[in-house]
């Protein structure tokens, strides 16, 4: 389903999240604690500095209460994996963590293992069920980082 509006700039971080996951994987595989592994795991660490921090607490708040509110439990499961996904990215993607190739790929695979259940559960159903004014809260929220 094409993305609306209001969920837009949530989607087009997830194409950034997609794009370093696989670029992650590719040096897990390629360059086992070489430069280009460091590398990457500097940008994730940015990334989730950056970008992942904003973009959870937006998922956390503005979309998360708008679909708790619809009261239905297939929701809360789905909302309960976010919280969890999202806590295990913050841990391994902090600084300090271990860095291996092992723990790259689990990063990655993670990361884009995430990213495709919002796109393809979350956001549609937000997409579906929300109105506008719950949606219109989740891009003024957006907006607003």
């Amino acid at each position: 389903m094409k993305r609306i509006a209001a969920l837009k700039s949530l989607s087009m971080e997830h194409h950034q999240g997609l794009a370093l996951a696989r670029a992650a994987k590719t040096a897990a595989k390629t360059d086992p604690d070489g430069p280009e592994q460091q590398k990457i795991w500097s940008e994730l660490e940015a990334h989730a500095a950056n970008v992942l921090e904003l973009h959870f607490e937006i998922e956390e708040t503005a979309l998360a209460s708008a679909l708790s509110a619809l009261n239905d439990p297939h929701i809360a499961a789905l909302l309960e994996r976010m919280y969890q996904e999202h806590a295990a990215l913050r841990a391994l993607l902090s600084p300090g963590g271990p860095r291996t190739a092992e723990q790259l790929t689990h990063a990655a695979e993670l990361l884009a293992q995430h990213i495709r259940f919002e796109e393809r559960e979350l956001f549609e159903l937000a997409q579906i069920r929300l109105d506008q004014r719950a949606l219109d809260a989740i891009a003024k929220a957006a907006q607003q980082r």
